[in-house]
């Protein structure tokens, strides 16, 4: 009978914890597991499939560049205000070492990343915020970068598309911090105005002040599945609860039900329903079989012309 019990020794360079088995450890970055349903899954798949689970589709969160590389043209996003960073106005205790460990784990200086690109073709200006950088939080530099983009967008009469990842306004910047409410809802108001297209997609998670303001004002409001879209936190909004809420409550698909947002898109159809929006719109195009493809579809020919559409804040026609 094989000795199947007898401890084996490990070969030389084998970490200590694999010893009792004799089996070598897998190398790290190797597997990554699924937040949701616990699923193991090879870091290279999950990578490839945009790190969205295969067997529960979750959708993990995504990094601003993961972001951009996903969504933007290759080769064509162009940052803008790239050195900008926050001061610390109230000396909060703390602040500063959150934000260095934000940028850190980042690489950015703020949680908003702004920048002129094209997608699929049509030029627009794109903001991405990052959740790594203390939860994507809306700060006096996230709001003045959200500004100035939108004032590019409005100076060139090109689209601007948001992707909205944040918890909110950032507390340790006080008054200063929830006026970035008014802030980007004062620039999103400005492109109305002008007939601008404001496009946003709610992505996981998107709350507090961030939902109530730009996040909410887009022409266009697209949403991932299963997203955590809610004003108030899951423990705040128990409180104030009188009787049992939706099994789907504070997700994208309640926002949808109750007509928050136009359409729910899987990460895979994002690029390409962006695509769709954007010739919908009449944005600027360059020579790009998708861009090509979506202006056949809506009918606009190889160019296009402007789409006629009633914006969400009541300011008229674009």
């Amino acid at each position: 009978m094989p000795d199947w019990f007898r401890r084996r020794h490990a070969p030389p360079g084998v970490a200590n914890d694999s010893q009792s088995t004799g089996v070598p450890d897998v190398p790290a970055g190797v597997f990554t597991k699924c937040e949701k349903c616990g699923r193991i899954l090879l870091a290279k798949d999950f990578e490839r499939d945009l790190k969205v689970c295969p067997r529960c589709d979750h959708h993990h969160k995504l990094s601003a560049d993961e972001r951009i590389a996903h969504v933007a043209d290759p080769g064509s996003f162009q940052e803008m205000d790239a050195g900008l960073s926050s001061a610390d106005p109230l000396g909060f205790p703390d602040y500063a070492a959150k934000a260095a460990k934000g940028v850190s784990v980042s690489g950015r200086p703020d949680a908003l990343v702004t920048g002129t690109a094209g997608i699929g073709g049509y030029a627009c200006v794109l903001g991405v915020a990052d959740f790594r950088f203390m939860g994507g939080s809306m700060g006096s530099v996230f709001g003045e970068k959200f500004a100035r983009a939108a004032e590019y967008a409005l100076d060139q009469k090109i689209p601007f598309v948001v992707f909205c990842a944040s918890g909110g306004a950032r507390m340790q910047e006080g008054l200063l911090g929830l006026m970035q409410m008014a802030k980007t809802s004062a620039a999103v108001a400005q492109l109305a105005e002008a007939g601008v297209p404001y496009v946003s997609v709610l992505t996981d998670p998107t709350t507090g002040g961030a939902l109530a303001s730009f996040a909410s004002l887009g022409d266009i409001i697209l949403a991932e599945p299963e997203a955590y879209v809610a004003f108030a936190g899951t423990r705040v909004a128990q409180q104030a609860q009188t009787h049992k809420p939706p099994a789907n409550y504070q997700t994208s698909e309640f926002q949808m039900e109750h007509g928050m947002v136009d359409r729910i898109v899987p990460r895979k159809e994002l690029q390409t329903t962006l695509v769709r929006v954007l010739a919908f719109f009449g944005a600027p195009q360059q020579s790009s079989p998708l861009a090509q493809a979506a202006a056949a579809a809506n009918g606009n020919g190889e160019m296009g012309e402007p789409a006629k559409s009633v914006g969400r804040n009541g300011k008229g026609p674009h």
